[in-house]
């Protein structure tokens, strides 16, 4: 039963950190292929197909755009402590969720072995 427990939480912390990850990676990864850094803010001037595209890079960046937002926060402005685990725990609940539809995307595609 302890083995159940233990393998549940690493499968938990593994999610996370695969969240996380590709949400850093996909928020580095546009800056270096645009060279505009990754705001939530939608341009005013873009075709079709790049709303979409800035959609999901949005969608999938998520994490990192609010931890790295959070982070420049703290250092300008100083906000109270209460406002960064607010961010904190909403970014690792976005990571969390992303890392388990990934997770089960690959397994679906046969690319996990159980």
């Amino acid at each position: 039963m302890a083995e159940m427990q233990t393998a549940a939480i690493l499968l938990n912390l593994y999610s996370l950190a695969i969240g996380f990850t590709v949400a850093a990676l996909c928020g580095s990864a546009v800056p270096m292929l645009t060279g505009k850094p990754l705001r939530f803010e939608m341009p005013n001037q873009q075709s079709n197909l790049e709303m979409i595209i800035g959609c999901f890079c949005r969608i999938i960046a998520g994490p990192f755009l609010i931890i790295r937002n959070t982070l420049k926060a703290i250092l300008i402005t100083g906000r109270e402590p209460y406002w960064v685990m607010m961010a904190i725990v909403l970014a690792g609940l976005w990571s969390y969720c992303q890392g388990v539809i990934l997770i089960e995307t690959m397994c679906q595609l046969g690319l996990c072995k159980l």
